[in-house]
């Protein structure tokens, strides 16, 4: 039986199981994507899903003034594409690459016929599907109620959970620029940048070039603890 929490993206999703992933992929047709190329564009009426097999996918959507906000980035063994497979309706974000990709695709009605023949399958959705309703609404209530060094330390802690820790200390690597960061809960890079300044202050975090320490994840979950109770 499929382990539906056994092991994390990047993103907190789940990667698909190797029973699961090797019934996908016997279904499924394999390509290349290239760096910067555009997987799904936002608003289109297809409906293919895509497992990616190695590279990495960003997940973005378009403000309404053109600006891209990142929501989130997807590495090996996560599905991408799914929700239009599965209520028909228009693509909700555009998917492109980060880095050269390599990606299994199923069309939409096939994917429906997995999810209903692959036994475990289609629990395994249901249970991602929640929890991004889940984190969705986690998301909406920390971008309505926390001030930027909240939101800041809530998604480095996030990361940090992601990638997971030795003891008290933390590697993230690579780390999102701070663009991304900002894109991510709603604000503008220079804030993110004189939050993570103010933590290197405090010597709860290291950070260089692409990749950063959380010196101390104690002391970071401290101070996050202390701004949601404020």
């Amino acid at each position: 039986m499929a382990d539906a929490r056994a092991e994390l993206t990047a993103a907190g999703d789940t990667i698909l199981p190797p029973d699961l992933r090797d019934a996908f992929l016997a279904r499924a047709g394999s390509f290349k994507l290239r760096k910067r190329q555009i997987l799904i564009a936002e608003g289109a009426d297809s409906t293919d899903v895509y497992l990616i097999l190695s590279g990495k996918l960003r997940i973005s959507v378009s403000a309404a003034n053109g600006r891209e906000i990142a929501l989130r980035e997807l590495g090996p063994g996560a599905i991408v594409g799914e929700m239009a497979a599965i209520d028909g309706g228009l693509r909700s974000a555009s998917v492109s690459a980060v880095e050269d990709s390599g990606l299994a695709r199923l069309r939409g009605s096939e994917f429906r016929r997995y999810l209903g023949e692959v036994p475990e399958a289609g629990l395994w959705m249901i249970r991602q599907l929640a929890a991004r309703v889940r984190n969705l609404t986690d998301t909406a209530t920390g971008l309505a109620t926390l001030p930027v060094a909240g939101r800041v330390q809530r998604e480095l802690l996030r990361l940090a959970a992601a990638a997971g820790s030795d003891g008290d200390h933390v590697v993230i690597q690579p780390m999102p620029t701070h663009a991304e960061i900002a894109s991510r809960i709603g604000t503008h890079r220079e804030a993110v940048t004189r939050e993570l300044n103010l933590l290197a202050l405090e010597e709860i975090l290291k950070q260089s070039g692409r990749r950063a320490e959380i010196l101390s994840l104690s002391k970071l979950q401290a101070l996050y603890g202390r701004l949601g109770r404020s």
